[in-house]
């Protein structure tokens, strides 16, 4: 379990932050990383318009604070 766990955030790692190249800082993001966003689409339900996809998102976030608070 613990190696599944190192491989996922060692995927992330790589597809968030920036390659040490030229002008970079510690824990630079590259630019077209939007976070939560790791690539993972398997059904292609992501919609390809950011505004889109930050409205999904929220509602997302909205459902799960609700199962939350009716699990509670």
């Amino acid at each position: 379990l613990t190696l599944l766990i190192g491989s996922l955030e060692y995927n992330r790692a790589l597809v968030a932050f920036a390659k040490p190249e030229g002008s970079f800082s510690f824990q630079q993001l590259s630019e077209d990383h939007y976070p939560g966003d790791v690539g993972f689409d398997p059904l292609g339900l992501k919609p390809d318009d950011a505004e889109e996809f930050a409205t999904i998102q929220t509602k997302e976030l909205q459902n799960g604070r609700l199962a939350m608070l009716g699990a509670a």
